[in-house]
This record gives structure tokens, C-alpha cells and sequence, in this order.
């Protein structure tokens, strides 16, 4: 996490003072930067861009946990939790429900 603070701020401040700042090494950062993604991470990519796909098709309804039945439904192995992280990472929302409340007929009680 301070490695994506130091990255975002290196324009304006040197690399070196924000590394001794956040106390963590500026070979470690170097690393990080240089360090081809992780399987995790193309994975997520992965089942971020099949979201979006089953996101766009649903015309912008669909919340986390119908895509993830949709995603389960094709195969997938991940969880809700997964799902509904990846969603909130990239601002994609379900539109919800309207709540139904019961309604009583007039004249009764």
C-alpha cells in the first residue's frame, strides 16, 4: 500500500525522501516496481474484465451476487467476497431492487 503512494506521488516529491518518510526501503520499492504481476493478480484481471462483460449484458442491474451465480453458473471457482471486492475496486454497481411492501385492502383491519 505505500509502495501505490509512493508511486502516485513521484512526480512531485524524490523517491528516496518518501521511502525514508514511510520507513520502507527504496530497493524494496524498486522491486515492487520492476516485479511482472503476480498469478493473482492476472487472474483477477481475468474475472474483472468477465464482470464487466456480465455487468454491460445485464444493462447495468446486476449487483454482485447475481453476477456471481452467473460466474458459478459458467465454471468459475471464487467467492462472493471476491466478486464484490472486485466490483467495489472498480466502481461497478447493481442498480437495486425497490423494496415491496404489503399493502391492505381499504376497509379491512
Amino acid at each position: 500500500m505505500r509502495y501505490c503512494m509512493i508511486e502516485r506521488c513521484r512526480d512531485a516529491y524524490p523517491v528516496r525522501m518518501m521511502c525514508r518518510c514511510l520507513k520502507v526501503s527504496h530497493q524494496g520499492y524498486y522491486a515492487w516496481r520492476n516485479r511482472p504481476p503476480s498469478r493473482r493478480e492476472k487472474e483477477n484481471q481475468r474475472l474483472l474484465e468477465r464482470i464487466q462483460e456480465l455487468h454491460d449484458a445485464s444493462d447495468g442491474v446486476f449487483g454482485a451476487p447475481r453476477i456471481w451465480e452467473d460466474l458459478r453458473y459458467e465454471g468459475e471457482t471464487c467467492s462472493l467476497n471476491r466478486v464484490a471486492r472486485l466490483m467495489s475496486r472498480n466502481a461497478i454497481k447493481g442498480i437495486p431492487q425497490k423494496k415491496r411492501r404489503g399493502k391492505t385492502v381499504s376497509g379491512t383491519r
